[in-house]
């Protein structure tokens, strides 16, 4: 969907850290008094504090977009097909303090689309001293807003209005409200809903602006970019700022939308290094893929620095850094370590420093750029200084599991934990600030057409007896059901489930402990589980996980990253010949293209699908041929049988369509140009993104080096005849 926004005025607070011994304290805002800012959710990558309620029907606000997002119109049966939904929904805010509080407003961004008759009584803004949990007991007052610009497009339009006086000197909840009708709803999407100290339209010290400060000095760390950084959008999407790393890309929902986006640092002091030796160092991570044909990478990807930023990137004077990505460093989703940049002698001993990422695509080709561990330091060129890395997790006291804390996080996945022992499942864990201890939980998907997993890493456990003990929290107003236990592993097949029990209506108020107890009676291999129930099918929280026995113990599991096969990313040899995970590499990995038509790629890899083909782009379908090839993988020889086993989805097949005349899977010697097709097991339905595990034999190639090729061959002659399927692969084995 593509989308022109206006610039943001989003706002971070300043947060930073160091990693160094003899420095200053961290960064703060040098403000006065109290603070002015009394709420501040961008709704970048969640809802935040923020919480969905039903007055009416099932709808749902949700986090898409970088904004908060409620529509009627979508596809409730899963057939493809939308249709209309009436309901009348609350996007209700955390408790705001007004109680020293003389005068207050309220600021956010929207965007209203396919609104048809009513924009003024579907959309409101309301306010509430006596709130409880249920919309629909409370006393709401409206606080009007305005809708000149909105409405027909997905345009951002900013706006202010005045928190009416009588609210203040009490604690309020502000609340968006939503009516979608059964032959009509308008899709309605805010951004950076703010709460501040004031008068609306009449605030000139641009509180919220980095400003510099004596405290401010070097070294400064921000590890994931999203405490202390703001985003400014030309046009065009947003960077996203997530707990662990910031990002941008233009390409969404199918298409690519023309994008500039700027990610600003707050202001940084720079008057320490005044007159010392050691240049000042830049220093971050960065993820950059998709760069095609048509990428210029220099003149997209920009590290800008400033000493005249003031909240304006069009009249600041910016000097490029000269940030160049290495090419060998675009092909897989790890984090490199960018060279270091040494800072121009301008911009050492100054007050007041900003810098700035800016980010740019056109509408053939988006990439998508990652980046984290900024780091603005003293050091040597040669040999610079490298950010403390965390400990890596052990288990601790009588937990006999590691980051049962979830505070250790690689990627959008908490260490030693996935969202499944299952490719028949596609559960998506994420990073919550919401937790029982520490900083943070793990937030376990939901989904309605099938029960969801969290899995811990495999373990080996001797006999005995075993204790599970954690705690669990709806997610979404709607509640949620978890069930704890486990499922024994052989040979790297998971085997039946063995779950203690339902636990069910989970609130957002409060943690439920989770306990439960099983035996084992042998040695035994197993992956800890905690099920998320198809029923409700909601998102839940899990914290503070610990296994513990008095007559048991572990065998093996416990060891860290690298000290057992499997740790290890990409292709690796484990118990098995060979196995990817390609959600996390492809490694070794080939694309061939005999026919893409005008598209620049046909396969791409997805931290979450795993590797993917498509030819449909912008609404278009496109003839081609394109080929995933894996490297050389020596097979043993042996009596025993061979077996080539992955998962996969297909999904836009066309009716009547054999799946195996577009996606097949072939083999051949390597070095050698004859392929040969494999018939596999299973295919999937062709309708859905459902995961299922084929298998195939591979035993008459017993020592020999082969190589494997997923082919993607779609079809389309005219909008009467084609096949143009989207298929995902998610992991691959050979044993």
């Amino acid at each position: 969907m593509k989308r022109i926004l206006s610039l943001l005025s989003t706002v971070a607070a300043i947060f930073a850290f160091t990693a160094c011994e003899d420095v200053p304290e961290p960064y703060v805002l040098n403000t006065t008094g109290t603070t002015n800012t009394l709420l501040n959710e961008t709704f970048a990558s969640s809802l935040g504090k923020f919480n969905s309620k039903s007055a009416s029907g099932s709808l749902q606000w949700k986090n898409d977009y970088s904004s908060a997002v409620i529509t009627g119109f979508q596809d409730f049966d899963g057939d493809g097909d939308k249709e209309n939904q009436a309901g009348e929904t609350y996007l209700v805010s955390p408790a705001v303090h007004l109680e020293d509080v003389d005068s207050a407003f309220v600021s956010f961004s929207q965007a209203i689309n396919y609104e048809k008759q009513t924009i003024n009584e579907d959309h409101k803004l309301l306010i509430s001293s006596d709130y409880t949990n249920d919309v629909t007991t409370a006393t709401w007052t409206e606080i009007p807003i305005s809708f000149n610009g909105v409405g027909g497009s997905f345009t951002f339009v900013d706006q202010e209005v005045q928190i009416p006086e009588s609210f203040m000197g009490k604690t309020v909840y502000l609340a968006l409200k939503h009516i979608a009708h059964d032959s009509y709803s308008s899709t309605w999407e805010v951004k950076n809903f703010k709460v501040q100290r004031g008068v609306a339209g009449e605030t000139t010290d641009k509180p919220d602006t980095p400003q510099p400060s004596g405290d401010n000095a070097l070294p400064y760390t921000s590890a994931s970019l999203k405490d202390g950084f703001t985003v400014k959008t030309e046009t065009g999407a947003d960077w996203s700022l997530g707990n662990t790393y910031a990002k941008a890309t233009g390409y969404a929902s199918g298409a690519t939308t023309p994008t500039i986006t700027w990610l600003i640092s707050p202001a940084i002091n720079t008057t320490k290094a005044e007159g010392n030796d050691e240049p000042v160092l830049v220093d971050f991570d960065y993820v950059l893929r998709y760069v095609g044909d048509s990428t210029d990478v220099a003149a997209y990807h920009k590290l800008y620095a400033s000493t005249d930023y003031d909240g304006d990137v069009a009249t600041a004077t910016w000097t490029d850094l000269g940030f160049t990505a290495v090419e060998s460093e675009t092909k897989d989703w790890t984090f490199y370590a960018a060279p270091s940049i040494t800072l121009p002698a301008e911009f050492v001993g100054k007050e007041k420093v900003v810098f700035a990422f800016r980010f740019e695509c056109n509408e053939k080709n988006s990439t998508t750029w990652e980046l984290q561990n900024f780091r603005v330091h003293q050091g040597n060129n040669d040999t610079p200084d490298t950010p403390d890395t965390p400990d890596v997790p052990q288990p601790s006291g009588d937990n006999l599991i590691a980051n049962g804390d979830f505070e250790t996080w690689s990627g959008n996945e908490p260490v030693y934990w996935v969202a499944s022992t299952s490719a028949s499942t596609k559960g998506i864990l994420s990073q919550s600030n919401e937790a029982h201890g520490g900083n943070y939980s793990v937030k376990v998907g939901g989904k309605s057409a099938g029960n969801q997993r969290l899995a811990y890493k495999e373990i080996t456990l001797k006999a005995g007896t075993y204790n599970i003990k954690f705690y669990a929290k709806a997610a979404t107003s709607a509640g949620g059901s978890i069930n704890p236990g486990y499922v024994s592993v052989t040979d790297g097949k998971v085997g039946s489930y063995q779950y203690g029990g339902y636990v069910n209506d989970l609130t957002t108020t409060e943690w439920t402990e989770v306990s439960h107890s099983f035996t084992l009676t042998t040695q035994t291999t197993i992956n800890l589980v905690v099920m998320n129930s198809r029923n409700p099918g909601t998102d839940v929280l899990v914290d503070d996980y610990e296994l513990t026995t008095s007559d048991g113990g572990l065998v093996s599991g416990g060891e860290t990253p690298g000290d057992e096969p499997g740790d290890e990313p990409g292709g690796e040899t484990t118990d098995g010949i060979y196995s990817i995970d390609f959600t996390k590499s492809v490694e070794g990995w080939n694309i061939v293209d005999n026919e893409k038509g005008e598209l620049n790629y046909v396969w791409t890899q997805d931290t979450r699908y795993g590797i993917k083909a498509s030819a449909y782009y912008q609404q278009k379908r496109y003839t081609t041929d394109s080929w995933y090839i894996s490297p050389a993988i020596t097979l043993p020889t042996t009596s025993n049988a061979i077996t080539l086993s992955f998962s996969h989805a297909l999904n836009y097949m066309t009716d009547g369509w054999d799946a195996e005349r577009v996606v097949s899977v072939h083999i051949r010697i390597a070095g050698q140009n004859e392929w040969t097709k494999l018939d596999i097991s299973q295919w999937p339905s062709g309708k859905d993104f459902n995961y299922v595990d084929a298998t195939t034999s591979l035993s008459q190639y017993a020592g020999k080096d082969v190589e494997i090729g997923f082919r993607y061959a779609s079809i389309y002659q005219d909008e009467n005849t084609y096949c143009v399927p989207t298929w995902e692969i998610k992991t691959l084995s050979i044993k």
